[in-house]
């Protein structure tokens, strides 16, 4: 028995105790004859009246216990068999019904020590609502978002000794504060640290690294982390209580180890997981290299799984999820027009790009330069099946010409609609004065049915336009 059913079992025991000290003696139950009984505002025996009030208290205690119960179950980090995300109780209110706030991690200028400050801002007025400096012997290092547009968590490093250079003095934790929005309040945004036992930043000298994603409802906490040289895991946190409600691990000896200096470069063997959450926070999808093909002489190609959170609390992260996608391998150098299959390759291996799931769990959107055209960048769309003629069938949501003429790069794809069709793109100009939308060389926009529409960031920010970085 569960501790809910344990707290119900207990009120009605206590509303039994109750109807039997206050009615010990009830009278017999007799039939009304079938002339009272449809006696028009006929009132009930006044005897009976005596007994009522003891038998409806007991009612309102059962009742009240089984509500309290369950209320307490969801506060002690207990989450519903099929827990579904709610339509968000807010709108968004930004172009093309994106959201309109944002959380991002932005180095302020001048500053030497390269600490990163949150930033929480509003793209329809492009202006900063709050800003928060790390706590001491913290650094804060990536952010992602809920599906409510006021729900944010924000991943940390936390060093026992002010350093975090891993050479062994001293420990690198990984820690998450939650930001929480009430626009339009004297308290616009507020920093409290998540009760999520402080993680082991993996084994020295591998570089710290955790993937985090949030639950659309704000309710959960995916977290991928290094628990070896070749070994990693995915664990999924209660954000309410910080208990862990489920752990899939992955370990193999035989595996390459990921570089000390850039573990999670994309092309690694051992690369931790993108996490996106879909099916109304039912399954995880996880982007991760396709390890079928490791030891082969060709380029990694990326695969998505997907993780079921509704089965048992640990498990193995592969054995426990299924391939839903696998890229295309493509052999290189590409021809000059690249095709289907040579364009998704580059959308998905390159170490420059992103891939980002939408939250059905249909589709992706990522982005590729084709070399004809001065590498023309493009922000492309494709469905998620292993039927390979199907996957190579992508929409081209906005492409760039010439881009290396505009000194275009680092494109990425930051947000997704939960039907794919609208995205929000970010990507770098460094040649001065070409893109006049640009804020400090840096674009940040919506993509909606062939368009670009850029959003307003307060003059002189210094965001990047990098999806662990800014959160919507």
């Amino acid at each position: 028995m569960n501790p809910v059913e344990d707290r119900v079992q207990a009120a009605m025991s206590a509303a039994a105790n109750l109807a039997a000290r206050e009615i010990p003696t009830a009278p017999p139950l007799r039939l009304p004859s079938e002339q009272a009984a449809f006696t028009p505002g006929g009132h009930a025996p006044r005897r009976w009246i005596r007994w009522a009030a003891p038998l409806a208290a007991a009612a309102v205690v059962v009742a009240l216990a089984i509500s309290l119960a369950l209320i307490k179950g969801v506060q002690n980090g207990a989450v519903p068999a099929n827990p579904v995300t709610p339509t968000n109780p807010v709108a968004p209110a930004g172009p093309d019904g994106v959201p309109r706030y944002y959380v991002a991690l932005e180095q302020p200028r001048g500053d030497v020590n390269k600490t990163f400050r949150i930033v929480v801002g509003d793209v329809v007025t492009g202006k900063t609502l709050a800003t928060f400096a790390p706590p001491k012997n913290t650094m804060f290092r990536s952010v992602t978002a809920a599906a409510d547009d006021r729900t944010f968590v924000v991943s940390a490093w936390t060093s026992s000794n002010g350093s975090f250079v891993r050479s062994g003095k001293g420990t690198v934790t990984g820690t998450w504060y939650e930001v929480r929005l009430a626009p339009g309040t004297a308290d616009p945004a507020r920093l409290t640290p998540l009760p999520v036992e402080p993680q082991p930043a993996g084994p020295p000298p591998l570089f710290p690294a955790f993937n985090t994603a949030l639950s659309g409802s704000g309710q959960q906490l995916a977290v991928a982390e290094y628990t070896a040289w070749t070994g990693m895991a995915v664990k999924v946190f209660s954000v309410a209580t910080g208990r862990l409600l489920h752990d899939w691990t992955f370990s193999d000896p035989s595996l390459p180890p990921p570089s000390a200096n850039r573990p999670n470069y994309e092309g690694a063997a051992m690369a931790l997981p993108n996490m996106t959450w879909i099916d109304g926070d039912r399954t995880l999808a996880l982007e991760i290299p396709d390890l079928t093909h490791l030891g082969q002489k060709t380029r990694l190609a990326d695969t998505l799984r997907e993780l079921n959170v509704g089965g048992p609390a640990t498990g193995d992260l592969l054995t426990d999820s299924n391939v839903v996608w696998v890229a295309p391998i493509v052999k290189y150098p590409a021809n000059l027009v690249q095709s289907p299959a040579e364009v998704l390759s580059e959308c998905t291996t390159s170490p420059d790009s992103s891939l980002l799931v939408s939250v059905n769990g249909k589709t992706f959107s990522c982005t590729a330069q084709a070399p004809s055209d001065g590498f023309t960048q493009s922000f492309r769309t494709y469905p998620i099946t292993l039927d390979t003629t199907a996957a190579e069938k992508g929409r081209n949501d906005y492409q760039v010409t010439h881009a290396e003429a505009k000194g275009l790069d680092t494109p990425m794809v930051l947000w997704a609609s939960p039907s794919g069709d609208t995205i929000i793109a970010a990507w770098n100009t460094y040649a001065k004065g070409t893109l006049t939308d640009a804020v400090n060389g840096l674009h940040i926009g919506v993509i909606s049915h062939g368009k670009f529409t850029p959003l307003r960031f307060p003059k002189g920010s210094t965001l990047f336009g990098n999806p662990s970085m800014i959160a919507f």
